[in-house]
């Protein structure tokens, strides 16, 4: 399965990764392991927005991130370079993908991802029916809306501004997020 949406200016890519089943449930596993371990970077809501863990604990999570750098240069011919430690010059030390947890009554407000990357990504590892949309905003638009589902990727450029809506399911959604750089790096950042 795969979407293509010009919206808003830009392009949004919905893709169901070939061959998910085999891996999703390593990664799971592999982030439920790490998850006493990670790293927050800010609570919004009563909620830590942003889980950060070191690639060496996730290791399965480089499949969807090196898919979405080859979907990307494939179908949107936007060259880019995966990155799984912080990228130098940043004024955080957090590795540029991470993990997002939502409970039940659980949202995520509307933001970009405009510093320093090329293409951004969004990965579904647990998700059901009413747990949450991802949704695209832009002044004088309609709402462009996706839902989540396990093995779900969506890539987006990084300027254009999204959320997520409530979670109204009985199931706590997990995704992975991520940013890919521009390619070559900038000097500053090797």
């Amino acid at each position: 399965m795969q979407k293509i949406f010009s919206w808003g200016g830009g392009k949004i890519i919905e893709i169901e990764l070939p061959g998910f089943e085999d891996w999703v449930p390593e990664l799971f596993e592999q982030f439920e392991k790490s998850r006493s371990t990670a790293k927050k970077s800010h609570k919004i809501g009563g909620r830590w927005e942003n889980l950060y863990i070191d690639i060496d604990e996730v290791p399965a999570a480089r499949n969807p991130i090196r898919m979405g750098r080859d979907f990307g240069l494939e179908i949107l011919e936007i060259s880019s370079v995966v990155l799984f430690e912080p990228l130098r010059g940043c004024d955080h030390a957090y590795p540029p993908f991470w993990f997002n947890l939502a409970e039940p009554g659980e949202s995520t407000g509307l933001h970009d991802h405009a510093l320093n990357s090329k293409l951004c990504g969004v990965f579904y590892l647990a998700a059901e029916n009413d747990s949450g949309n991802l949704f695209f905003h832009k002044e004088g638009e309609v709402d462009l809306e996706i839902m989540p589902k396990v093995g779900k990727l969506v890539l987006f450029e990084p300027w254009m501004r999204h959320g997520v809506r409530e979670n109204r399911s009985n199931i706590t959604r997990l995704s992975m997020a991520f940013n890919l750089f521009p390619f070559p790096l900038p000097i500053e950042n090797l």
